[in-house]
């Protein structure tokens, strides 16, 4: 036990060094870019930066919480892409926005609990279940609801469009407090209730956690439905930003890695059982800080990728550093 509470202590101070090094890194970048890239330093452009951020940092809560519970959730992305897809098709249809977005949760909330019957019930590793889930739900919804497109355009001048992608109050944007509210709700699962409490004990060691009694199917299906809602708030402030629901954005994009990109090196790392909403900020404001200062800098999409690519390989690496395998975590199962 004192060597384990030995490996923990040093554990946390390399965690501690390692979030010190993603903010040196961030407040260099700011620097930089302010000084050698024009517009980077100005109020409109940290309004941009925000707006732009603001479903990474959603995507980025939901992928937190399951990573926290050493877990993950490859179909965050097409859970986004479909739950907005849904809401959309319904209020192009006459639906009302309430009633809309009650059948999105609704579809949203079975999808979580659909992960998390196979990972927590049928004990399928998470990242093959979610995997298997991603796929199926692109091609269910492109098909029954699409008719095999990819694209659903939404009038620009919808007043539900112009709500989600409009100001809340003057210099607020709905997207940043749609954001903030995310950030809250994590910080409150994580930190203010017993499933939190469970879900840091189950990624530190999910068969002591077990063993000791503890809910952990239930608080599996409170993980994955959550990420589930994070990714229909995401979904919604993409769609409306945009005008459009694009299954492209499963297949074709780097979203998903950049959601992990902002998980890892935000420092929660991929073993779980450590972190919360401050590493989720500090690695959200590193991506975007590094996606505007590029494309402010006319970097194309591929270079920007094998950059963002470097990044993560470097913080995973940084990560098996922090967080060294030993024979306890080697027993335990890995995602």
């Amino acid at each position: 036990m004192a060597e384990r509470r030995t490996r923990s202590a040093a554990g946390g101070r390399r965690q501690n060094t390692l979030e010190l090094v993603v903010v040196a890194l961030t407040l260099t970048l700011i620097l930089t870019f302010a000084i050698f890239v024009d517009g980077f330093a100005t109020p409109g452009n940290l309004r941009v930066v925000l707006s732009n951020s603001a479903s990474l940092v959603m995507l980025a809560c939901g992928m937190g919480v399951v990573i926290i519970s050493r877990g993950l959730d490859l179909s965050l992305i097409a859970q986004m892409i479909s739950g907005a897809l849904v809401f959309s098709i319904l209020v192009t249809e006459g639906v009302s926005a309430p009633l809309a977005l009650l059948i999105a949760v609704a579809a949203m909330v079975l999808v979580g609990l659909i992960n998390a019957w196979l990972i927590a019930y049928a004990e399928i590793p998470a990242m093959l279940a979610t995997l298997a889930s991603a796929m199926f739900i692109s091609g269910l919804f492109r098909f029954a609801v699409l008719q095999g497109g990819f694209l659903l355009l939404l009038p620009k001048t919808d007043p539900v469009v112009v709500f989600l992608a409009g100001e809340l109050l003057p210099g607020i944007s709905m997207p940043v407090a749609l954001m903030a509210l995310t950030l809250l709700l994590t910080w409150v699962l994580l930190s203010q209730t017993t499933a939190g409490r469970t879900i840091y004990a189950m990624g530190d060691n999910f068969q002591a956690a077990r063993l000791t009694g503890l809910q952990v199917r239930t608080v599996t299906i409170v993980i994955y439905v959550f990420a589930a809602l994070t990714a229909l708030m995401a979904g919604l402030v993409t769609s409306a930003a945009s005008g459009a629901v694009d299954f492209r954005t499963v297949t074709h994009g780097s979203l998903l890695f950049d959601v992990i990109l902002v998980v890892v090196l935000g420092g929660i790392p991929l073993r779980g059982g450590r972190g919360g909403v401050r590493n989720i900020i500090i690695g959200a404001a590193l991506i975007a800080t590094m996606r505007n200062g590029m494309t402010l800098m006319n970097f194309q999409t591929q270079s920007q990728d094998m950059l963002k690519g470097l990044v993560l390989l470097a913080a995973i690496i940084a990560d098996n550093y922090v967080n060294p395998r030993d024979a306890e975590t080697d027993t335990v199962g890995d995602l």
